[in-house]
């Protein structure tokens, strides 16, 4: 029979495991209805009845769950979970690896989409040029509708309502680079935040809240600081290729 404290040898209670953890029971009975741990036995008493195992288990889940960046970035660390429930180490090994690489990939993609950016913006303009809508949409390879969209949330400032506007080679520009961002993983309020400090004339400020915008409480959601979330999952992916060197799990 168990100890009143959920533990006994290398078995534990539900109330254990979450201490041990540092996971909430309901997130780890959620954890298990999602199939990422398991199988789960049961006591005489009908109590779940959780291994070493089921810690690995559980301390995977909470590094992956929250980190989904991307879709390509979920579609790797789905894999991890699943090769960590079917407690297959060597597939779990390559498939934190795959994840890994595919973070660092993420992270030198974005950081170059950053630097061409902030060139793009210097570029020197030709001021007599000038672009419909249809014809600016066609040399960014967009629609017509994604640059109203831009325009209804102020990422292309300001402009008389319901007179037809003509697009500069500045604004090309910006366009340009605004679809490079989204492209890359920002959100429309980390793009408005650039943009503001930019033509503000503090290109420095801007380009930081790219690269860090850890000053900025406006920046909230995770596309906001796009940078900054693949840096903190590459910590988390360092931890989960660490783990298998814990022998205290395959006992």
């Amino acid at each position: 029979m168990p100890e009143k404290d959920g533990k006994t040898g290398s078995s534990y209670r539900i109330g254990e495991l979450s201490r041990i953890t540092g996971v909430k029971a309901g997130t780890i009975r959620f954890y298990e209805k999602c199939g990422y741990v398991g199988p789960v036995g049961r006591s005489a008493n009908n109590y779940r009845i959780y291994e070493e195992r089921h810690i690995f288990q559980v301390r995977v889940c909470s590094l992956v769950f929250g980190g989904f960046v991307n879709r390509r970035l979920r579609r790797e660390s789905l894999k991890v979970l699943d090769a960590a429930a079917r407690w297959d180490m060597a597939a779990y090994a390559k498939e934190t690896a795959n994840y890994r690489r595919a973070v660092e990939e993420d992270i030198v993609r974005t950081e170059k989409a950053i630097a061409i950016c902030m060139e793009q913006m210097g570029q020197d303009t030709e001021k007599d040029v000038r672009y419909t809508k249809k014809q600016a949409a066609a040399i960014l390879g967009t629609t017509p509708e994604a640059i109203r969209n831009w325009e209804r949330n102020g990422l292309l400032g300001q402009f008389e309502p319901y007179q037809k506007r003509f697009y500069g080679q500045e604004l090309i520009n910006r366009m340009y680079v605004i679809r490079l961002l989204l492209d890359t993983g920002y959100s429309m309020m980390a793009i408005r935040s650039f943009m503001q400090e930019y033509t503000s004339g503090r290109a420095g400020k801007a380009e930081m809240l790219l690269l860090n915008p850890r000053e900025n409480e406006e920046l909230l959601y995770r596309s906001d600081r796009y940078l900054e979330a693949l840096q903190q999952l590459r910590e988390k992916t360092l931890q989960l290729c660490g783990m298998t060197s814990d022998k205290s799990y395959f006992r």
